[in-house]
């Protein structure tokens, strides 16, 4: 496995809207599908018939896809998800559908958002037309602690969101939200939650940026890795890499580690010094799947040499470390 080469890449990104049950995520959806930056959008949801978007439904498009009021295609996950993405693809290929920019894939309230990042990066024939893209988190700001202290379903949405989204903010006092908010960050302190009432929401732009193309805040005001721990086992730490590492060790040493160990590493997320090569290396695996790594133009400003952040289950960051140095190039 290679870097690739700096382009443009013009595959379909795939979003993943996810929250506990109760969490708001339908009302948001529906917010964002009113919006214009989502015209050009491909829904797919779990169970049709719960996320209620009747009144935006125009006419079928076919037997499984339908158009909505605002040009966004919705159509509910049949046999699986990598079937209904292909099949979105050809139709537009074929010109059955309009040509759709981004996916965003509705879960349901018990969904792990894990196995769909894997699905889109593990199928070789997906990965040619899509690629990962960010997965967004709604949290009920009245009951979202309640949630995320009882129930790892919740946990799990929370830990691996590149976006959280706190809904209800208007129902409850402000130092319940602040105090939801020290709590989602011992579960995932790399992310600043979004707040969202029914008078004010995120737009889509927001949100739905490209995870892999920007430089998440992996550290704090003093430049010193983040960590969060929860009581179910999940815990994020990074490890920074300050020496240049020799890519083919490297990609060998990671994809064996995510052999062993995927059950307990639910995402690793980083840039790497590479030899031989001034810009950055983007690295995204989730589970036992190493998606195909690229290339930023250049290093994110006041970021440390380089980075790998792990969100785990039962791993330290010292097995890590430990097994790192001998992927680093020689000197």
């Amino acid at each position: 496995m290679q870097p690739a080469a700096a382009s443009v890449d013009a595959r379909i990104p795939v979003h993943v809207l996810t929250g506990f049950l109760g969490s708001g995520k339908t009302t948001f959806l529906r917010h964002l599908l009113c919006t214009p930056d989502l015209a050009d959008t491909a829904v797919v949801i779990n169970e049709f018939g719960e996320v209620g978007l009747d009144h935006l439904l125009v006419r079928e498009v076919s037997e499984d896809v339908v158009l909505l009021s605002s040009g966004c295609l919705c159509c509910a996950v049949r046999d699986d998800l990598v079937s209904t993405l292909a099949d979105l693809s050809a139709m537009a290929g074929r010109g059955e559908v309009a040509p759709f920019r981004r996916v965003v894939v509705e879960t349901t309230g018990l969904a792990d958002p894990a196995p769909i990042m894997h699905a889109v990066m593990a199928d070789l024939q997906l990965r040619r037309a899509y690629k990962a893209g960010s997965i967004v988190t709604t949290v009920d700001g009245v009951s979202g602690a309640h949630s995320l202290g009882g129930f790892a379903e919740a946990a799990q949405q929370v830990a691996l969101a590149d976006h959280i989204v706190i809904t209800k903010s208007d129902l409850v006092e402000p130092w319940r939200i602040d105090a939801l908010g020290l709590d989602l960050a011992k579960v995932n302190p790399s992310v600043q939650p979004l707040t969202s009432s029914r008078g004010a929401m995120p737009g889509a732009a927001e949100i739905f940026a490209n995870a892999a193309n920007r430089a998440p805040r992996y550290f704090d005001a003093d430049g010193l890795p983040t960590a969060g721990k929860h009581s179910d086992g999940i815990e994020t730490f990074t490890v920074e890499v300050t020496q240049e590492v020799d890519w083919p060790a490297f990609v060998e040493w990671l994809e064996l580690l995510l052999a062993s160990r995927g059950q307990s590493i639910l995402r690793v997320k980083g840039l790497l010094p590479v030899r031989g090569d001034p810009r950055p290396v983007v690295i995204h695996g989730v589970q036992h799947v190493v998606y195909p790594p690229e290339y930023l133009p250049r290093w994110p400003d006041g970021a440390p040499r380089g980075w790998l952040v792990f969100i785990a289950r039962n791993l330290t960051r010292t097995a890590i470390e430990n097994a790192l140095p001998s992927t680093f190039a020689s000197t």
